[in-house]
């Protein structure tokens, strides 16, 4: 095994934007202004920064009937209850709800969560950052649809956060404990008179070892794992400062339901035995002793599977699957796959672990080969996030609460129909596209999800959307009162280079917008067909574009017509097979 031999060719246009692509939801303009003439490794340091914060939190923008009489609250339900726990703005996270409306006041928190990650998608930074906590999400999975819990799935979410460019040994070890995690996957329900597998099973199947050809562990792996991690459970309401907390929750230890036997696992994990140890005598401020006691258990077995190099030959074949390609050659496995895992192995224990593994990954020659450019058929979230950041597409501001969160949630249920719901993998495995093969990407277009398709790029192309005035929280006073949106491709042209010239403007529209370049003859035609109409000459387009652009309010009917020319320009390049790829 070698070393991953980096990038030393031409890193142009066509570099910046294969690399965009993929580490970025949809590439806009400003984003190919912000990298220009950068260096791979300038923009590397951009694309790949120290982990964020975490960002400001999901707020209570959703609404039930208004009562202008109540001033900032709201009826909740027709009987009058009102909604007194969280006001209208405010932040739900880590806030009880209101016990006489338990469900609905949950499930807009639910649907709340979902908006606010698209939202976050849709307005990332200009880095990998969102790519990555998406990356986990459909790794380390957890399901809305299981859970139920708005407050337990934004905690996970934070996991995925917190560690995006840190260390995958440590998130495995945190998410163990996390509430979510346990509620999904059984542990809560994992007893030394009933083991649950459910969860030492993922934690070695999917989570850290897979089933590649050097993964050798057993069914008795599975089973001891399960004894490791008896005793854990979940806590989902109880009074703090005598405020019943009911949808937060918590992880726990009952002791009684703990298994203190030994535990040994196979030739696999080198025959290790893992046993409480009864020596512990200074627990932290926040664990009993017993609690210490199992908690190192568990985290001594993490490091027995964090020992076997298999961990690190999985993990990076699943950043290449989800990065790059869905195929793993022999030459993928050795040339890239190996020598990435040792870098994963080198930096096993450092707290910037993962930033390292995928820099050097979108530094390696393989990520920059012509046949990875434009070969992957764009996710639901990557198509529709993607296209509201590459068209720039008008959305509200900060102050217009109801109204960002009324268009986070139009993309969001762009994403879920189109089979992508994001918070809500279908199963533990996480979305098909990316581990089932033979077909993988291909799975995200068929009969059924192209028309959806196709509507959401012909709605955000063609449509306004505006916000129904009865549903702004102050009424006319609110700032989202009367909003209403429609792209604007006269603006969006504008920012080319040469948007007079048709021929530099089907250019540049081609280049930005298809994952795998076309012909001159279709550059040709596209020209031909959408901005002459039929004509020979280009003065027709330059004359009406530079008509229009002095006199919108022209009656010149050529010029009239450049709106028009344009989004049936676009509304095509949108429909190509050529813009569902990256």
């Amino acid at each position: 095994m070698g070393s991953l031999k980096p990038y030393s060719g031409p890193f142009g246009k066509p570099e910046l934007l294969h690399l965009l692509r993929r580490t970025l939801f949809g590439v806009s303009k400003p984003d190919l202004n912000y990298f220009k003439n950068k260096s791979l490794n300038e923009v590397l340091d951009i694309l790949i920064p120290a982990t964020p914060k975490l960002p400001d939190p999901p707020v209570r923008a959703y609404y039930n009937n208004i009562d202008p009489t109540k001033d900032t609250l709201d009826k909740i339900n027709n009987n009058g209850v009102i909604e007194t726990v969280v006001k209208w703005g405010d932040t739900w996270i880590a806030k009880p709800v209101q016990t006489n409306f338990l469900a609905s006041s949950n499930n807009n928190r639910r649907n709340s969560l979902k908006q606010w990650w698209t939202g976050l998608q849709i307005h990332q930074s200009q880095n990998v950052y969102e790519k990555m906590v998406l990356f986990y999400q459909n790794l380390l999975v957890t399901e809305d649809a299981v859970i139920e819990n708005a407050n337990t799935m934004y905690n996970t979410q934070s996991l995925y956060r917190k560690h995006a460019f840190g260390n995958y040994k440590q998130l495995i070890k945190d998410i163990t404990f996390d509430a979510g995690m346990l509620r999904y996957l059984n542990g809560e329900r994992n007893t030394k008179k009933a083991p649950d597998e459910n969860f030492g099973r993922e934690l070695q199947e999917l989570f850290c070892v897979g089933k590649g050809p050097g993964s050798a562990y057993t069914e008795d792996d599975v089973k001891a794992a399960a004894r490791v991690m008896t005793g854990w459970y979940v806590i989902y309401r109880e009074k703090v400062n005598g405020v019943d907390t009911n949808v937060i929750s918590r992880p726990a230890f009952n002791k009684a339901n703990h298994d203190i036997d030994v535990k040994t696992f196979s030739a696999f994990y080198g025959n290790t035995s893992i046993a409480p140890d009864m020596t512990i005598t200074d627990p932290s401020p926040f664990l009993t002793i017993d609690e210490k006691r199992a908690f190192v258990e568990v985290d001594t077995m993490i490091e027995m599977i964090f020992a076997t190099e298999e961990v690190s030959k999985y993990i990076c074949r699943r950043l290449w699957n989800y990065f790059v390609y869905y195929e793993i050659t022999p030459e993928i496995e050795s040339e890239v796959i190996e020598p990435l895992s040792a870098i994963f192995r080198q930096y096993i224990n450092d707290k910037d672990q993962m930033k390292y593994v995928i820099r050097a990954l979108f530094n390696s020659d393989f990520f920059f080969k012509t046949e990875h450019r434009g070969c992957m058929i764009k996710s639901p979230i990557d198509f529709n996030v993607g296209m509201v950041r590459q068209f720039e597409f008008p959305l509200p501001n900060a102050s217009q609460l109801e109204a960002q969160y009324y268009m986070w949630n139009i993309i969001r249920t762009y994403c879920f129909n189109a089979g992508q719901d994001i918070n809500d993998p279908p199963n533990v495995a996480g979305w098909p596209a990316y581990y089932q093969t033979p077909s993988f990407h291909e799975i995200w277009v068929d009969t059924a999800t192209y028309p959806i398709r196709q509507g959401s790029y012909t709605a955000i192309a063609k449509s306004n959307f505006a916000l129904n005035k009865n549903n702004t929280y102050d009424g006319a006073n609110s700032p989202s009162y009367g909003f209403i949106t429609k792209i604007n491709f006269i603006e969006f042209v504008k920012k080319f280079e040469n948007p007079s010239d048709p021929n530099a403007l089907i250019a540049e529209a081609t280049e930005l917008m298809l994952g795998a370049p076309v012909s001159q003859a279709v550059k040709d035609a596209l020209k031909t067909n959408y901005l002459l109409l039929g004509q020979s000459s280009d003065y027709y387009w330059t004359d009406a574009w530079d008509v229009y652009l002095l006199n919108p309010g022209t009656s010149d009917p050529e010029a009239k017509r450049v709106p028009a020319m344009l989004t049936d320009l676009f509304t095509y390049l949108l429909s190509s097979a050529e813009y569902h790829l990256c």
